[in-house]
């Protein structure tokens, strides 16, 4: 007769197995058929900073997640395993910087280039970058039974280990909120025109993207604070890869706008970081949206002085 127990931790290690294979499964999904979007907006254009951001974002976690998936299905000896165990997190560290210049520089773009918000961001983005060094080191290799397979990474003290993305959580909800306060103030004097602008693209992927972002990794936290100890990291490998894809479809869809603008193939000019917020040489495409923003920033400056 098999052990109840013995049964359900099977179980659970399985469905943790498919629920991260599915997600490996999403993200090359996603590159396939968006391959045609990246070359045309991203690879033809000028080469910049923004583009090695991109690379890092689309292809280091997929082909990360490659060895992942390996390492839950093979059965390595305890040595090999204990070598590798931290890899996981080590890579997350990686992705979660890269992500986080990325929405540091959308953030310096919708608030006109603010210099201290790039501060702020990059001070807070230090912040969790530190906290995540120090949960993560806590982390060791996942005991299983006799007969089950599994190099699975999970904290010796669940307290420490969950920080690492609580404090994901908190830079994602800084971010989310920031930029809802800001498309918010914007709202009224954009939403009268007929041009897809890039303000239009924030707003709408901005708000959207985020959402599904923090959503993700609330999940996340509270899988490892509420679930059952073998399948508290469930959500741990879709909440890395979706914060991935978001993060590429916002910057291809910033870019598909910025094309419909001439004269933003530099790395001051790309849509990643700049908002349309100045005026441009295209006068015909955003003359009435500029127009409306200034008298909103004159508005907005004259009830500040009163």
């Amino acid at each position: 007769m098999v052990d109840p127990q013995f049964a359900s931790t099977a179980e659970h290690l399985m469905a943790a197995k498919m629920f991260s294979l599915a997600s490996c499964v999403m993200i090359f999904y996603e590159v396939l058929i968006t391959m045609d979007e990246e070359v045309e907006r991203i690879w033809k254009r000028k080469f910049t900073p923004v583009t090695f951001l991109w690379f890092l974002n689309r292809y280091l976690s997929p082909l990360g997640y490659i060895v992942i998936i390996v390492s839950f299905h093979d059965p390595w000896s305890i040595p090999v395993c204990n070598r590798y165990v931290l890899f996981p997190e080590a890579l997350k560290i990686v992705t979660s910087f890269t992500i986080g210049v990325i929405f540091i520089l959308r953030l310096y773009a919708i608030y006109q280039r603010s210099t201290a918000m790039v501060i702020a961001g990059t001070m807070l983005l230090a912040a969790e970058l530190a906290v995540k060094i120090w949960a993560f080191t806590d982390g060791t290799s996942l005991t299983l039974p006799p007969g089950l397979v599994g190099c699975i990474l999970v904290g010796r003290h669940d307290a420490r280990f969950v920080c690492t993305w609580i404090a994901e959580l908190v830079f994602d909800s800084v971010v989310f909120f920031a930029t809802l306060i800001r498309v918010i103030s914007h709202h009224r004097v954009l939403k009268r025109t007929t041009h897809l602008t890039l303000i239009d693209v924030i707003m709408r992927d901005g708000v959207v993207y985020f959402a599904v972002i923090f959503i993700a990794n609330l999940v996340t936290v509270l899988m490892f604070l509420l679930a059952p100890p073998d399948i508290k990291a469930v959500n741990a490998s879709f909440s890395t890869l979706i914060t991935s894809l978001m993060v590429s479809r916002l910057m291809l869809n910033l870019r598909g706008v910025g094309l419909a603008q001439p004269g933003n193939d530099g790395f001051q000019n790309d849509p990643i970081i700049y908002s349309g917020t100045e005026p441009s040489t295209n006068t015909e495409f955003d003359s009435d949206v500029m127009k409306k923003l200034f008298a909103l920033r004159r508005a907005l400056a004259q009830a500040s002085r009163a």
